[in-house]
């Protein structure tokens, strides 16, 4: 086992967040715990603790990777402009969802203690996921409201989409394509839009 003066603390934070990464990307959330994490990386559970402050703040760290992984892959899949970039966005969350299941789910399973917020720091990632999406909005819709409005209803609905087709319940509405109800679901919103 590692002694404590082998990492420094930042070195120790890296090292628990990229085991909790594997784990939960090869065993799913379910199975993910700080113990398993602290074994994989030579330290005691004890060291985890003294690096994040919580079992919540040790998940949001590791989360908030898949966010900002998401994030990149959005951007790549993003090219040009209006209805077909939006179109391309949804294509792409739902690959994301798809290629990356396990940690993609973890970002819906894992829930704060009532009454505790998400930090800044967490909060400021999914604006950053947002704005992938608003910032295509802005160029039909001028009213910033109706733009961050629009963004969170597209990710909601698509994200609906996605839960069914990845839980195999998407026959559960008589269609087997997910671009087949996405492409629909842009269409239509983007038509109520701008008309």
């Amino acid at each position: 086992m590692a002694r404590r003066s082998d990492h420094s603390r930042e070195e120790l934070k890296e090292m628990a967040i990229a085991a909790g990464q594997r784990i939960i990307a090869e065993e799913g959330f379910a199975n993910f715990s700080a113990r398993k994490a602290a074994r994989e990386i030579g330290y005691t559970i004890g060291t985890i603790y003294n690096v994040f402050e919580s079992h919540d703040d040790f998940i949001l760290h590791i989360n908030v990777v898949t966010l900002r992984d998401m994030a990149v892959f959005l951007e790549a899949k993003a090219s040009g402009s209006g209805q077909q970039v939006i179109k391309q966005l949804a294509a792409g969350y739902s690959e994301f969802a798809k290629e990356n299941y396990n940690r993609w789910s973890a970002l819906f399973e894992h829930n704060l203690p009532e009454g505790q917020e998400l930090p800044d720091w967490y909060n400021d990632e999914i604006k950053k996921l947002f704005y992938i999406v608003e910032k295509h909005f802005e160029a039909v819709v001028k009213n910033k409201k109706s733009v961050e409005i629009a963004a969170k209803t597209i990710w909601a609905s698509i994200h609906g989409i996605c839960q069914l087709s990845l839980t195999g319940k998407l026959d559960t509405v008589g269609v087997k394509s997910i671009k087949t109800l996405t492409d629909s679901l842009v269409d239509n919103y983007m038509r109520g839009l701008v008309s």
